[in-house]
């Protein structure tokens, strides 16, 4: 397959790089001996590791090749040591990989990966002594000072050279298996820069060193120009100048210093690669974050919408920060601000002139020195024009709908009223004991026709006077005792409430003509021979609702969603008109309130009602 090709001669070239430069680290490490084989530091273990984590198990097999058969041809039985070192690196690697798909890009990747670099190291340090000492027949002390040397060497060779190769294998593969590590693309900028600096370090360290009083004590002036890089360049700019301004020391050092002075050179170059990967990963943090609050910044300053941070104080409240469009609102915003003094917080319209602003406000976060508040504003105009249009659209068409229904209604009705008024006439003189059913039934047509009116001009008003609200326990009351005195004795209506009291946003005539359409409702519903229970539970986020529950056969799934509709009615032909409940509804909904049905048949019928508290 394309894919497995490519992965394979990506495989074959990472693997081709690996053997070249391990054959000249190890040359390069045999420069600077502490001791027989131990160098002052060893990069051919960084690049192993380096390996590992860009190919994968791929480069398990490569790792068990000896550095020496490589360098020089050959071997020894002090190449044994390579199976130690390729299985610890190998499984490092393996974890590493396994942690994170680019552990060079996050803080936590970067401490986890010297956490794991500083374990791996001593264990292979152990195993390795054990080795040497089966090989030589002879046993050798691990504190020993000449045998520490190679633990450092090993860790430092870790710690500068292994984000350093991993990025020069991204680099040669160009499309490699593994994701390239997102801190340290191997680009020119960062190359120059890092090469410029340790450049001019090495150079001032040669100049500086013999003011000092030890050769070894002026290697930590190096650390400053890592640190530089990591500050203002970040992770790969770091790593790569302790890589590079490490090179350059043993180079200049080379023949110069004592053994003692060489551990001391170990000792700083575990420091240098320590910080080359805390402070690359502590800046390519900051820059990242910097980034971010950049983009951020951008979105904000030019956001359609006004934001602003103000700082909430008992004395005063400032505006600490806001864009360009909050700006623009600022003239507008001086009585929310003003309103804000009393109560800082605040949601919802506010008309200043022709516009409408729709203000949010909220509590940011508390501190001694005040309350830090987020505001948010947005032009709703246009928004709110289109809303009224569209209701009264909504309005017109439901008026249309009524005009339908209420003709067919009344139609109804005035066919009795002129058919029987001509007979009445007839009657008047010939059969007199027919006169009184006429004018009955007329009498009771042009009622219903009345009734009708009525109901047709309270779904289409809007009339929204309501004052400061009304006593909803008080007016249910009064209102049932005015229906009770009309309804059949065999039907009940019961009041029962939570609250002794509750003020809503209805008049007590809106009251009582919900109360009148649920009753006759519910009368119908138990064939005038039931109960009508209504409860008013506890008001909850600025809303009281009220229940009315029937004992009738309750409403069938299937009319359930037509319920509500204008002119839709469950009741007989001549019964109802089905304006009952569109008339509560439309009423609740032009004062924040809702109905709905709670109930399917055959339970009785329940009606949650939802209406607006104005109590403060």
């Amino acid at each position: 397959m394309p894919v497995n090709r490519s992965r394979l001669l990506s495989l074959l070239l990472a693997a081709l790089v690996y053997l070249a430069l391990k054959a000249l680290l190890y040359r390069v490490a045999g420069l600077f001996d502490v001791a027989p084989n131990a160098s002052a530091w060893y990069p051919p273990i960084g690049l192993m590791l380096a390996f590992v984590l860009h190919s994968g198990w791929g480069a398990i097999p490569f790792l068990f090749i000896p550095s020496d058969l490589l360098a020089y041809g050959t071997v020894n039985s002090f190449s044994l040591l390579i199976i130690p070192q390729a299985v610890m690196v190998g499984a490092t690697g393996l974890v590493l990989r396994w942690f994170a798909s680019d552990v060079f890009s996050t803080s936590k990747g970067v401490g986890t990966f010297i956490t794991t670099a500083l374990t791996s190291v001593s264990l292979l340090f152990v195993i390795s002594t054990a080795t040497v000492q089966v090989i030589t027949a002879r046993h050798i002390s691990i504190t020993d000072n000449i045998n520490f040397a190679y633990w450092l060497g090993d860790m430092s060779g870790v710690l500068l050279c292994t984000p350093v190769f991993l990025a020069l294998f991204h680099l040669v593969n160009g499309q490699p298996a593994w994701k390239s590590t997102t801190w340290f693309p191997l680009t020119g900028s960062t190359m120059a820069r890092s090469a410029g600096l340790a450049v001019a370090a090495l150079l001032i360290w040669f100049l500086s060193r013999n003011l000092l009083s030890s050769p070894a004590s002026s290697f930590f002036l190096l650390v400053l120009p890592i640190a530089v890089a990591g500050f203002l360049w970040g992770f790969g700019a770091s790593t790569l100048t302790a890589f590079l301004v490490n090179l350059g020391l043993v180079l200049l050092v080379r023949g110069v210093l004592d053994t003692r002075d060489v551990v001391d050179l170990q000792v700083f170059m575990l420091a240098a690669g320590a910080t080359g990967l805390l402070l690359g990963a502590l800046g390519s943090t900051r820059m990242e974050l910097l980034g971010r609050n950049a983009h951020l910044v951008r979105a904000i300053e030019e956001a359609p919408l006004g934001i602003a941070l103000l700082e909430h104080q008992p004395d005063r409240l400032t505006v600490v920060f806001a864009n360009p469009t909050f700006l623009r609102f600022i003239p507008d915003a001086t009585p929310i601000l003003q309103r804000l003094q009393q109560a800082p917080e605040f949601e919802g319209d506010a008309q200043t002139g022709e516009r409408t602003l729709h203000w949010t406000i909220k509590p940011a976060s508390t501190s001694p020195q005040g309350e830090t508040l987020i505001a948010i504003v947005r032009d709703v105009t246009e928004q709110r024009r289109r809303e009224h249009a569209e209701q009264h659209q909504r309005r017109m068409v439901a008026i249309g709908e009524i005009a339908g229904g209420m003709a067919h209604e009344l139609n109804n009705l005035l066919h009795p009223i002129i058919n029987l008024s001509q007979q009445a006439r007839k009657d008047a003189v010939a059969k007199p004991e027919r006169l009184g059913k006429a004018l009955s039934i007329i009498e009771d047509s042009a009622r219903g026709s009345a009734q009708l009116v009525r109901q047709v001009l309270s779904f289409a008003r809007n009339d929204e006077d309501i004052g400061g609200g009304t006593e909803l326990v008080a007016a249910l009351r009064d209102s049932i005792a005015l229906l009770t005195s009309t309804l059949p004795p065999t039907f009940a209506i019961t009041l029962t409430h939570d609250v002794p009291s509750a003020l809503v946003n209805l008049t007590r005539t809106e009251i009582s003509q919900i109360v009148t359409n649920l009753a006759v409702n519910a009368l119908d519903a138990t064939d005038q021979n039931g109960r009508l229970t209504i409860h008013i539970g506890q008001p909850i986020d600025g809303s009281v609702t009220v229940t009315f529950e029937d004992s009738g056969p309750g409403v069938p799934d299937y009319d359930a969603e037509r319920i509500m509709e204008p002119f839709f009615t469950t009741k007989p032909h001549g019964r109802g008109t089905g304006l009952g409940l569109a008339v509560v509804r439309d009423l609740l909904l032009r004062r924040n309130g809702s109905i709905k049905l709670t109930t399917q048949a055959p339970q009785g019928a329940c009606f949650l009602l939802s209406l607006q508290s104005t109590a403060e």
